[in-house]
């Protein structure tokens, strides 16, 4: 397992795993589990400026198109909302959705690094001081401490990173690495996900054990000076992280957890500027969301209902522990119960 750059210690040898609360993925094709990550999301105030953001500094491109499917109000619980989206292809097979919800009222909002819900995005680059440059001329706001690049020590060695906020208040973090053999061209070449939680217990319990997942990461605290900075959190901030791997197309993923400074829950509703989600395949939908519901999971989409998206795809917004939304979705027949509305 590669473990993603942006937070790398190591853990003391008394440190308990949290692999013990982890239940992988079986064979047992009617446990329900994740097949894999679908994309990241990240809903916007205007996608032609946030598209224009990611190719005006990274290089990323992204076409915007209109998104009539009749389910989405049921999908986001937002009556007469319509969508417009760009669904950008990064590095390493990634997809990123970026979202711009149109016809009723939105409350845009921009979460603390180290607030639980926070929600990263980690492009790894070639050339990062063209990126701080390009940051600089869009007036894009950078959260690193200072304002300048950060060294921090990553499982390849030292590197250069520095953190920025996106037009919609969504975190970047861009760190220079060597790409490997055969990656892709452009200044991008690589992409993990990170996320801030609020424990890590309560988030293995739920990423382990409702979907699958195996997050792995020692129970003991750490403080780094660099991390910090990184982050713009303040001195005496301590943290500790679960990581792995989201299956197929496979991605880095991260939470991380801060004490030791006030925080607060980030959480927004799926159509909000600034919300992020992700999209998750899953096995089984319907005893996925039913363990969900017995544990008390906030279900999202209306009525706490699956929604019959078309053409075989069956969705439900439901938020995880940290205030995050997820989608989580199954291709296969309708599902008993299922909140009807036409295909794409």
């Amino acid at each position: 397992m590669r473990i993603t750059l942006a937070f790398c210690f190591v853990a003391a040898a008394t440190a308990v795993s949290f692999v013990a609360l982890a239940q992988t993925v079986s064979g047992d094709q009617t446990k329900p589990q994740i097949r894999s990550l679908s994309h990241a999301i990240h809903a916007v105030e205007d996608l032609d400026t946030t598209l224009a953001f990611y190719r005006d500094v990274f290089g990323l491109n992204g076409m915007p198109q209109d998104f009539p499917n009749p389910a989405v109000p049921l999908l986001t619980n937002a009556p007469g909302v319509t969508l417009r989206l760009s669904m950008m292809r990064l590095p390493g097979k990634m997809l990123f959705e970026l979202t711009h919800f149109k016809g009723l009222e939105r409350k845009p909002a921009r979460a603390a690094y180290t607030d639980p819900g926070a929600a990263s995005i980690v492009l790894y680059v070639r050339d990062l001081d063209a990126v701080v440059a390009n940051a600089k001329k869009a007036n894009a706001p950078i959260v690193t401490t200072g304002g300048v690049l950060v060294e921090i020590t990553t499982a390849k060695g030292k590197a250069r990173s520095i953190v920025v906020r996106d037009p919609d208040g969504f975190f970047v973090q861009a760190v220079q690495e060597t790409p490997a053999p055969g990656a892709p061209e452009g200044n991008v070449h690589r992409v993990s996900l990170a996320y801030t939680i609020d424990s890590a217990e309560s988030t293995a319990k739920f990423y382990n054990g409702m979907l699958g997942l195996e997050l792995t990461g020692p129970t003991a605290f750490s403080k780094d000076s660099a991390i910090l900075k990184l982050v713009g959190a303040p001195e005496g901030t301590e943290f500790r992280k679960l990581t792995g791997v989201l299956p197929g197309p496979p991605a880095d993923v991260e939470f991380t957890e801060f004490r030791g400074l006030p925080r607060t829950k980030f959480h927004l509703r799926v159509r909000d500027p600034g919300a992020p989600a992700m999209a998750i395949q899953v096995i089984n939908l319907n005893g996925m969301v039913a363990e969900m519901k017995a544990a008390g999971v906030n279900l999202i989409s209306s009525n706490g209902q699956i929604v019959d998206f078309g053409n075989g795809t069956h969705n439900i917004f439901v938020e995880d522990p940290n205030g995050m939304n997820l989608e989580l979705f199954e291709r296969s027949g309708p599902p008993p119960g299922a909140s009807k509305a036409p295909g794409r």
